[in-house]
């Protein structure tokens, strides 16, 4: 991690990458340039080419708001997870499981008392913060295997 990611107190955020927010961000102003552009025809295009446009625009800014607003705080008693739309808290105590589901996209379920969160390759650092959840949490060590899952600590 790089002394951005860390802040003085010890906490560490994990965000996805800037550059998925950036494409986001692109790809709705690409989408309000072609809703202004069809709307200077507003007579000749047909309803459901402005509700298509208009769909698209929202879209994207959704998804600019998810990359934007979720992040991962791992401070020295847990994590806290900020989504789009919930926060959840978990100490360490409370995970009991860490998934690990890799594909084009690896995706890093973590099971707790509180329920289910999880996050995928596309945060920054993705692979230290799994493995510092297995740590912390006492999980088990971490390894890159093509489907990991890592047992409660009442099962070992």
């Amino acid at each position: 991690m790089t002394g951005r990611d860390a802040e003085p107190n010890g906490r560490q955020v994990f965000r996805p990458r800037r550059v998925f927010a950036a494409a986001m961000a692109a790809a709705g102003l690409l989408w309000v340039a072609v809703l202004v552009y069809l709307l200077r025809f507003f007579d000749e295009v047909p309803l459901k080419t402005f509700l298509s446009a208009g769909f698209f625009v929202l879209f994207f800014a959704v998804s600019l708001m998810y990359y934007g607003r979720t992040h991962i705080v791992v401070d020295a008693r847990g994590l806290t997870y900020q989504g789009m739309v919930r926060t959840r808290r978990f100490t360490f105590a409370d995970i009991r499981k860490l998934d690990v589901l890799p594909g084009p996209v690896t995706v890093y379920a973590i099971r707790g008392k509180a329920g289910l969160v999880h996050f995928t390759s596309f945060f920054r650092h993705h692979q230290q913060l799994a493995r510092l959840l297995v740590e912390r949490a006492g999980l088990g060590p971490f390894q890159a295997e093509p489907r990991v899952s890592f047992p409660s600590r009442a099962a070992t």
